[in-house]
C-alpha cells in the first residue's frame, strides 16, 4: 500500500471509528456500522424534509477498548463536518448522553451550548441509543436548517425509530 493509501485509510478509520482497537472486533464492527448507515436512511426518510444533517455520534467508551469520554462521529448523511470528535462535556450532544435525554433546541442560534457545524443549521434535535441492556451507547444527532423544526410529532417518531436501535447495535449472525 503506497502512503496516500494508508493516509486515506487512516483517515477513513478515524472518520467511521475503524480503530485498530475495536471492543468486539473490527469483523463485528464492520457489520455494525453497515447496519448504522442503513438504519441512519430509514430514520432520515421519516422527514427529509427536516433532517438536513442527520449522523450517529458514538461514546468512544463503547466503541474502544481505552476508556476515552469523547463522542466519536459514525454514519451520517449530510455534509461533511470537522466536528468528527465532540467531548461528551461539550454541546448539545454532549448534554443529551451526559443527561441520558433527548434535547430539541428550536433556535440554536440562541443557545450558546450548541457546537455550530453549519451556519445554515438553525434547529437540532438529539436522542440516545441504547443497546439491549438499556446501556446508552451512541446518539442520533439531527440539524435542520428550519427554525423550530421538530414538533412533539416529530420528536415521538423519531424516539419511536430509536426505540430499534438495540437491533442495529447487535448484527444477526
Amino acid at each position: 500500500m503506497n502512503s496516500r493509501e494508508t493516509h486515506l485509510l487512516q483517515e477513513f478509520e478515524r472518520m467511521h471509528g475503524l480503530f485498530s482497537d475495536w471492543k468486539g472486533g473490527r469483523e463485528l464492527w464492520g457489520k455494525r456500522l453497515l447496519r448504522m448507515q442503513q438504519w441512519l436512511e430509514e430514520a432520515r426518510a421519516l422527514a427529509p424534509e427536516i433532517a438536513d444533517w442527520i449522523g450517529i455520534y458514538l461514546k468512544e467508551s463503547t466503541v474502544r477498548e481505552h476508556s476515552g469520554t469523547d463522542l466519536i462521529l459514525g454514519p451520517f448523511i449530510g455534509a461533511e463536518t470537522e466536528h468528527v470528535r465532540i467531548p461528551i462535556d461539550r454541546g448539545i450532544c454532549g448534554l443529551a448522553l451526559r443527561e441520558e435525554r433527548l434535547v430539541n433546541v428550536r433556535d440554536v442560534r440562541a443557545d450558546s451550548r450548541h457546537i455550530a457545524c453549519s451556519l445554515s443549521t438553525r434547529s437540532e434535535l438529539v436522542i440516545p441509543l441504547a443497546d439491549r441492556s438499556g446501556k446508552f451507547v451512541a446518539e442520533l444527532d439531527i440539524d435542520s436548517n428550519k427554525l423550530d423544526a421538530f414538533t412533539e410529532s416529530l420528536e415521538r417518531v423519531f424516539r419511536e425509530k430509536c426505540g430499534f436501535f438495540a437491533e442495529v447495535w447487535v448484527p444477526k449472525s
